[in-house]
Formats: C-alpha cells, structure tokens, sequence
C-alpha cells in the first residue's frame, strides 16, 4: 500500500511545517530507537496533541501498527476533529484493509477540511482499490485539481479511465505521453495498457525499461496500483532488471537531447549534466 504511505508523509510535512517546530528526536526505548513511551508526553493539550500525532504518523511509516493506533488515540482525545488524525485513521485502517472504515475515516477528513489534498486521494485509493472506477476518478481529480502537475494522480486517472468504461480517454491521454526524464509515467502507463490488452511481455519490458533508467522508490509508487491489481508480484515490482545496469541505447534517446554536430565541436562531445538520466 505504497500509495497511502507515499501521501502520509507529505500530510506529515506539512503539519510539521505549520507546527513551527522541528520533529522530535528518536527516542531510545525502543531496539530501532522509535518513541513508544506514553509516560513523557507533555501535559499541554495543543503540545501533546504535535507529539503523538507524529509519533503516531512514524509509527504507522514502519508499520507498527498497534502503536500508530495507540498515540493516535491519545492526539485524537488531546485535540478531537482534526482532518490530520482522521486522515492517518483511515490510512490505518486502509493498511488492515478495513476499507469500509477508512473510507468513513477519509470522508470524515474531508468535511473537518475538504481542502485536505491528501485525503481527496487516500479516499480515492480505497474506491479504487475497491473497482469503483468513475468514483474514484472524481476524487483523484479534486486531488490533482490541487497538485495539477503531480503525475501519480494523473496516473491514477488514467488506470480508472483504463479499467473503467472510458477506453477513448485513456487512449487519449497514453497518446499524448512521451518519455520525460523525471518520472516513470510513460512506462508504467504503456505497461499497465499492455497488461489489460493481454500482452504480458510488452508489459514486463515497459516495466523492465523504467526500472534500468529510474531509481526504486520513483517506480515503486507508479508498480504498486498493477500490484494492487494482479497484473504484477510484490517481488516483480521490487526486482531491478540488470542488463548490466545501465538503460538501453534506444531508452536513452528517448531521454537525451540530440546533439548537433557544431554543438559537439564547441562543447567536447559532453552532454549537459541536467539531461543525464
């Protein structure tokens, strides 16, 4: 469920920001050093509130569970009716797959802030998850109504126009792609329509060809909805085809800029340094 972690930590940024206040130091009450105690908090309510809303959302970063609940609760008694407590609820509950509780979690979310990006998507992600297509595209286009240049939602987008009943728009959309150097869009796009075309090989060198140019946390949020989806493994989306680990020569031409002649004399056959994969 990389989509929702990935989504958590910028709502968790932009909480801390707004705190004013820097994240607390890792404790050492626990072997990886995370903050477990409840004995420390603070006894102020607004402050008690910062503390074990993060410690909550850390929590929840490394899957611990059972304590993400646990200071959630206590921020949520500290400070009731915050969109940030209801949103990492439902991310909770979407990680155990209660999904219709997280999508009350994330709608409830919305009404306290109906601004709140991250849980437009997160509500998506569960509506999605579930193959409810043309509600989860609404919600993935308020979020992207917001972000309008953030390629993950208009991804997600073109998946529910894909597997939904609008194949014209997402060959629209598929049709108007071209390779960019910053994200793996294009790949993961033609790999999930050769998926649901049947043509498992054109996928895997889709897939194969965005892992050999993009670092691994890059692909990691585009594989994850064809995880979520049958079409790929946990263990094909985290395998890095080697080939000696460099991208193809055709891969990179499609991300390099030609260079002329005249243009090679003058600057000595270098090519720019922002233009390297």
């Amino acid at each position: 469920m990389r989509m929702l972690a990935c989504s958590l930590g910028l709502g968790l940024a932009v909480f801390l920001a707004g705190c004013g206040k820097k994240a607390e130091s890792p404790a050492a009450n626990t072997p990886g050093g995370a903050p477990t105690r409840t004995d420390d908090l603070p006894t102020d309510p607004e402050e008690k509130y910062k503390v074990t809303y993060v410690r909550a959302a850390q929590a929840f970063s490394r899957n611990d569970l059972e304590n993400a609940i646990k200071f959630l609760e206590i921020a949520e008694q500290s400070k009731p009716g915050q969109a940030n407590t209801a949103n990492l609820r439902g991310a909770i509950y979407t990680r155990q797959r209660d999904w219709a509780k997280a999508q009350l979690a994330f709608e409830e979310a919305l009404k306290l802030q109906p601004d709140l990006p991250m849980a437009q998507f997160n509500l998506g992600e569960v509506l999605f998850l579930n193959n409810k297509y043309k509600e989860a595209r609404e919600r993935f286009q308020l979020f992207l109504n917001s972000q309008p240049k953030n390629d993950l939602g208009l991804y997600k987008i073109y998946l529910c126009d894909l597997l939904g009943a609008d194949k014209a728009k997402a060959e629209s959309f598929l049709s108007s792609l071209q390779p960019n150097p910053s994200s793996p869009i294009y790949y993961f796009s033609k790999a999930a329509e050769a998926f649901v075309s049947g043509d498992k090989a054109a996928a895997m060198e889709f897939v194969g060809s965005a892992y050999r140019i993009y670092p691994p946390d890059a692909n990691a949020t585009f594989a994850d909805s064809l995880v979520e989806k049958g079409y790929l493994t946990g263990e094909q989306a985290e395998k890095i085809p080697e080939e000696e680990g460099k991208p193809k020569i055709s891969e990179l031409r499609t991300l390099l800029p030609e260079v002329k002649k005249e243009e090679d004399k003058k600057s000595g056959n270098l090519l720019p340094a922002s233009a390297n994969p």
